[in-house]
């Protein structure tokens, strides 16, 4: 297969030269034929035709962007317009699920169809061909603006292409699916609801309070983490999910509006001014799958419902002392 105008190529000699100096590019690469010595990771590259490299994932996490750009362009046969053409590399997905800002062709103009479409310069940031310094000039005017890019193109990647809505769009391809069955909270055979109704925003924090302990006990720990929530600048970003599984809706959220009420009155907080606050109760398995990948970490109590975290799995998602939550 022959490509007249491979876009890695017209990227290297036009686009980087552009903006390096905005961000210095990286271009150490993995030996392809040394094998990890993790047998997990090891699995992984075998099954991957070599291609899974743990260094190289740890390095997305630790970029601020990455360039992802794959395929060639070429002339729309019915239209003539300039179109790319076997675009898609697993480093557009891997920068996406890393949180840095994956940067590639816009879609849009060069005819690149997905069956959920991001946003240019919302999810991704799409480079016209014809005009690179456009693209280089407004990181340049907005350089905030690559953060918001990041959690934005994370959490769209995870809502729509993770293994959940990957499969349940598969499943409602060939029939076996509709979304209102996801919206069902138990049918009659027993199965769980698919549907999540919390508010989830780009910066997802969970807490497994024990509730069977006394009211100071749980009452403290509850208030510090809603004080330190309430008072972080990204506050408007943020949603703190509540476990609730072995307490009733309704007293929790009594327990709640009482914490939140003390924190008014007592030191003017307004708890309901920005920051996003929701109960989860009793969740199916795959539940708890569709919510972890949007959870950024557990916010570590002195009195926490241990068997919750860990029928949920989130021993394995990071953890943070309020202190790190106050200073994140």
């Amino acid at each position: 297969m022959i490509l007249d105008n491979p876009i890695r190529e017209i990227v290297r000699e036009q686009f980087l030269p552009l903006i390096q100096h905005i961000l210095p590019p990286d271009e150490s690469t993995e030996d392809f034929d040394k094998s990890p010595s993790d047998s997990y990771h090891y699995l992984q590259w075998k099954q991957t035709g070599k291609r899974h490299y743990p260094s190289y994932y740890q390095r997305l996490k630790q970029s601020a962007a990455c360039a992802c750009f794959g395929g060639a362009v070429t002339s729309s046969y019915f239209t003539g317009e300039p179109i790319v053409e076997w675009w898609d590399s697993w480093r557009f997905w891997e920068s996406l699920a890393a949180g840095c800002v994956t940067f590639h062709v816009d879609f849009d103009k060069y005819g690149v169809k997905l069956p959920v479409m991001p946003e240019n310069w919302r999810h991704y940031i799409g480079i016209d061909l014809d005009n690179m310094q456009d693209t280089v000039d407004r990181i340049a005017d907005d350089p905030g603006i690559l953060e918001k890019i990041s959690m934005e193109g994370r959490q769209w990647a995870i809502e729509n292409y993770a293994p959940v809505p990957t499969a349940l769009r598969f499943l409602e391809m060939l029939g076996f699916y509709t979304p209102q069955m996801g919206q069902c909270q138990e049918n009659e055979s027993g199965s769980a609801a698919l549907s999540l109704s919390m508010e989830l925003r780009g910066i997802n924090l969970i807490v497994f309070p024990d509730w069977t302990r006394p009211e100071e006990s749980w009452g403290v720990d509850i208030e510090r983490v809603m004080r330190a929530i309430a008072t972080h600048p990204d506050k408007s970003k943020m949603t703190l999910l509540v476990d609730s599984s072995n307490i009733s809706e309704e007293d929790a959220n009594l327990a709640l509006s009482g914490v939140a009420m003390n924190l008014l009155m007592e030191e003017d907080l307004d708890v309901s001014d920005g920051p996003q606050i929701s109960l989860i109760g009793q969740l199916s398995k795959i539940q708890w799958e569709a919510l972890m990948p949007r959870i950024h970490g557990r916010v570590v109590l002195e009195n926490e419902n241990r068997d919750a975290i860990a029928a949920a799995g989130y021993e394995e998602i990071p953890s943070y002392l309020l202190d790190c939550v106050t200073n994140m």
